[in-house]
């Protein structure tokens, strides 16, 4: 055998050492912490480990993003992510802006998944703003900011303020202007909320992506029903001096000509205090609360 052949089946077969250690340990094993009771993240993962290293990659950079993107692609595949599937998502997606920092689906991809969990949405933000510093020119990066900073953290300061600086990339289009300005002037309101979102939807040609905004439309449309619905109660309770037995009794006596359609294929319940729940959403979207 010469040299260029033991060369290569050298390098072919460290590469493959690296992928059986990757596919055979968890990339980011997790394990269960008793003085919390909360599953977190250990770092030491294989690929992880290197990934801060890229120097011991044996020149297999991308193949060894590839692993881990893959990896990230099924954790987003979940139908309900958990706080630790989010959690690890960001770490993968950390993993794979180490090797590769010019890939740049993950930056959108990952920003609009995290973005879904408030109390993961400045994690989004940070893997946006990675992304925006390989892409400086690109204006997808500080829209999907001001994207996340308006639906998901609720702050129509910061979201506008990121579309309008989107507006001036080459390449914008041209209906960012006017969602910068709906975002500053109509805040925490559903409906104005559901039309910025219908907006963008029309105007994503990725279907993975397209998919998330679809998901956050009718999360987005549960919010403004329930919130119609209470305030329906309201006013049933102000007319008939008592709170109404179901959301029924709201057409009933004329309140409401009709009870909205659950759009994700559920119902809509009356429960104690006249509040009003969806059957298949398990938690309200805390940025159109009122302040």
């Amino acid at each position: 055998m010469n040299e260029a052949s033991r060369g290569a089946w050298g390098w072919m077969a460290a590469f493959g050492l690296l992928v059986s250690m990757g596919m055979s340990w968890r990339l980011l094993p997790l394990r269960a912490l008793p003085e919390t009771g909360r599953e977190v993240r250990e770092r030491q993962g294989l690929l992880a480990a290197i990934s801060h290293r890229p120097s011991f990659s044996f020149g297999f950079r991308n193949g060894l993003a590839d692993i881990a993107w893959l990896e990230a692609v099924q954790v987003v595949g979940n139908k309900d992510l958990s706080p630790a599937d989010y959690d690890r998502l960001y770490d993968l997606l950390d993993v794979v802006a180490n090797f590769d920092p010019k890939f740049e689906i993950p930056y959108f991809l990952g920003g609009l998944v995290l973005g879904q969990s408030p109390d993961h949405a400045r994690k989004a933000l940070l893997v946006l703003e990675r992304g925006r510093r390989h892409y400086p020119a690109d204006w997808r990066f500080p829209f999907y900011m001001g994207f996340t900073h308006y639906f998901s953290l609720g702050d129509a300061v910061a979201g506008g303020g990121a579309m309008a600086e989107a507006v001036r990339l080459p390449g914008a289009p041209p209906y960012l202007a006017g969602l910068a300005s709906r975002m500053l002037t109509e805040a925490r309101e559903p409906e104005a909320a559901l039309a910025l979102l219908e907006t963008i939807t029309r105007q994503e040609n990725d279907p993975v992506r397209r998919s998330v905004l679809e998901r956050r439309i009718r999360e987005v449309a549960v919010e403004r029903d329930l919130q119609a619905l209470e305030e329906a109660v309201e006013r049933y309770r102000e007319k008939m001096g008592l709170a109404p037995g179901d959301l029924s009794a709201l057409v009933r006596e004329g309140v409401l000509a009709a009870i909205p359609e659950e759009p994700n294929g559920g119902k809509y319940l009356l429960v104690r205090g006249g509040k009003v729940r969806s059957d298949r959403v398990t938690q309200r979207l805390r940025v159109f609360q009122k302040k």
